[in-house]
């Protein structure tokens, strides 16, 4: 949350940091996150997700990281994989 707020590692490009929410992936296969990342698109206009730096850069890597990724993007959003280093 700190990087996000003060605009830190992957959230540096952005001109505005507007923290919707903090979810997790509601543990394997991520269903539950997704369901709870449409309803945050459709009503709030959530326009980046990023995936945390334990689906995304710990060992061993998220085996569902890559597909949740792909149905975000079909739902309209950009996914950043990291959110702090």
């Amino acid at each position: 949350m700190t990087a996000a707020l003060n605009k830190k590692d992957t959230f540096k490009d952005y001109e505005d940091v507007e923290l919707v929410t903090m979810i997790t992936c509601g543990g394997c296969p991520g269903r539950l996150g997704l369901n709870q990342i449409k309803q945050l698109i459709e009503k709030h206009g959530v326009e980046v997700v990023h995936f945390a730096t334990c689906m995304s850069a710990l060992k061993p890597k998220c085996r569902y990281a890559e597909e949740m990724k792909e149905e975000i993007e079909k739902m309209g959003a950009k996914v950043v994989m990291g959110s702090h280093f």
